[in-house]
């Protein structure tokens, strides 16, 4: 994808100036190096199209062919999310934070039709304003919205991240976390996490070369468990279980306040 392989490219020279030293800048990595910029990966696709266009279509497309957590013999949503969910119209019960063009939501909504309360599609006024009328069903909200700021839905059944925080170095990882925590009910409101658990040893090959993307691309990278524990319980969370469907498939952790 444009905007994409220079900085991939460039990687073995930077790191070699930077004398192999980790990086973990948003704004001053591989990344700005390659692309002689002070933005951040999102920003400069945005400002250079087709290429934020181009990477709504990659998100879009991205799990096609997968398992998704939604499906039956993944994540019970039945049990873990609906029972004991408020059923009122105006209570929130799925936020998607940096839900891009608002695939997830609509994958999900089409799953599970019955889910109570509010579906809620939050991302940058840029994304937002790329939806088109009558691409999305009328009860997924959409709303502009900065992770990085407070979060302005409170108490939802679930806050749920798709690929959101493995773009981000732990420091930044954690202020987002801040955000989400502050909103969370105790003993109602859920964290998922869908994103890659890499094992300690004998990762599959598709979650090593996104880990060197993300190294490219963000400064960051894919986590094992122990590396998602420190930063989710650093963040106030505990994991109440992590679902997997094997080899290359994103996980979904399911986190609750500590």
């Amino acid at each position: 994808m444009g905007g994409c392989f220079a900085a991939i490219g460039h990687l073995p020279a930077y790191t070699k100036a930077t004398k192999y030293v980790m990086p973990n800048s948003a704004t001053d990595g591989p990344y700005q190096s390659a692309y002689n910029t002070k933005m951040n990966f999102f920003q400069y696709l945005q400002a250079n199209e087709p290429w934020g266009t181009q990477f709504n279509h990659h998100m879009g497309g991205y799990r096609q062919g997968r398992p998704s957590w939604m499906d039956k013999d993944f994540y019970p949503v039945q049990e873990r999310l609906i029972t004991g969910a408020d059923t009122s119209d105006n209570a929130p019960f799925l936020v998607d934070i940096g839900g891009n063009m608002g695939h997830d939501l609509a994958e999900f909504l089409s799953k599970h039709p019955s889910a109570p309360g509010r579906l809620v599609l939050q991302d940058l006024p840029v994304i937002i304003g790329q939806i088109k009328a009558g691409t999305l069903d009328t009860r997924i909200e959409r709303m502009e919205y900065d992770f990085h700021t407070e979060q302005p839905v409170q108490h939802a059944r679930a806050y749920y991240m798709h690929s959101v925080l493995h773009d981000w170095p732990d420091e930044i990882g954690a202020s987002i976390l801040s955000r989400i925590t502050a909103a969370m009910k105790p003993g109602y409101s859920k964290l998922l996490i869908n994103e890659n658990v890499i094992p300690p040893t004998e990762a599959n090959w598709q979650t090593t070369g996104l880990d060197m993307m993300m190294l490219s691309l963000f400064a960051s990278k894919e986590r094992t468990e122990a590396d998602w524990r420190r930063l989710l319980e650093a963040a106030g969370l505990k994991i109440v279980k992590i679902w997997g469907h094997g080899e290359g498939v994103e996980s979904l952790i399911e986190c609750e306040l500590a």
